[in-house]
């Protein structure tokens, strides 16, 4: 019994000197710490303990004004390896990469910047330029129906309602996706700030693949099919592979899962966005 006990002893002494020599360690670029930023990349001291919301923001300020290479290594990594950044940033190697919040802010603007300017009359492209089945377009002309005012208006009010309230709106989305994760992986007690950084990261990927599918728009809806449902899902397994699980079999269970809500809550934000601008539109 006392054998057993000065094991446990020499066990714990043993973490806790682990626990130190790691800590004294940076986890960006593995040089020795000597203060509060590492001497060699600049990473904070703590940055693999920072796992709140309030971290990731203040990693957004810290950079909005920063413009460098590391875009280009993180965009890279976005697209050639699911999971990559996600699995980076939650092991506290920040430096080398943009935070994701600002990756997905900036991708955000370019597409819906792109959106607006290819296409500001959104009514025009839903309503008189559909054709055959078209649920949406049907759906406008009913509330326009309704509205009581003049087809002008409507039209203007519709227009104004989407182009400024579909990035909103992808943020509820977000929120959605994100809670799934939480609870999925409560058992392994994640913190819900990672399942926040890998919901940006996806969602950067995500709005990347409607920008291909704005510019494929010719190519009929096979293509936007491809881009918009087929290819995320296919991303979507990888990188909760990468992040979340060791074993295949798992990672198929929760991709199937996770892929048919990202599918639901993805149409609910293209229909919701339509519905609401066209509700909201007087």
């Amino acid at each position: 019994m006392i054998y057993l006990f000065q094991k446990y002893l020499i066990i714990i002494e043993n973490m806790k000197e682990t626990a130190d020599n790691i800590s004294h360690i940076c986890q960006n670029c593995g040089a020795d710490l000597d203060g509060n930023y590492c001497k060699v990349c600049g990473q904070k001291s703590d940055a693999a303990y920072e796992r709140s919301v309030f971290s990731i923001l203040g990693h957004f300020f810290e950079e909005l004004f920063t413009w460098d290479s590391r875009f280009f290594l993180s965009v890279k990594y976005l697209f050639l390896k699911p999971g990559h950044l996600t699995h980076e940033y939650i092991s506290g190697r920040h430096m080398k990469y943009v935070s994701p919040l600002k990756m997905f802010l900036f991708t955000s603007f370019i597409l819906f910047f792109i959106m607006i300017k290819s296409e500001p009359d959104q009514y025009r492209s839903l309503v008189t330029e559909g054709s055959g089945d078209n649920f949406m377009g049907e759906l406008i002309l009913e509330e326009e129906e309704t509205s009581g005012v003049s087809k002008e208006l409507f039209i203007e009010g519709f227009n104004n309602q989407f182009n400024d309230n579909i990035t909103l709106y992808i943020f509820a989305v977000m929120l959605v996706f994100s809670v799934l994760l939480k609870i999925i992986y409560l058992p392994k007690k994640y913190y819900y700030s990672e399942h926040v950084v890998f919901t940006l990261h996806f969602f950067t990927f995500i709005l990347w693949c409607f920008l291909l599918g704005v510019a494929a728009q010719d190519l009929g809806e096979g293509a936007i099919f491809i881009l918009i449902y087929l290819l995320p899902s296919i991303y979507l397994f990888a990188a909760l592979k990468k992040v979340y699980h060791k074993t295949l079999w798992k990672a198929v269970l929760v991709s199937m899962f996770m892929t048919m809500s990202y599918c639901i809550l993805i149409t609910m934000w293209i229909f919701g966005t339509v519905y609401l601008s066209a509700v909201r539109a007087v």
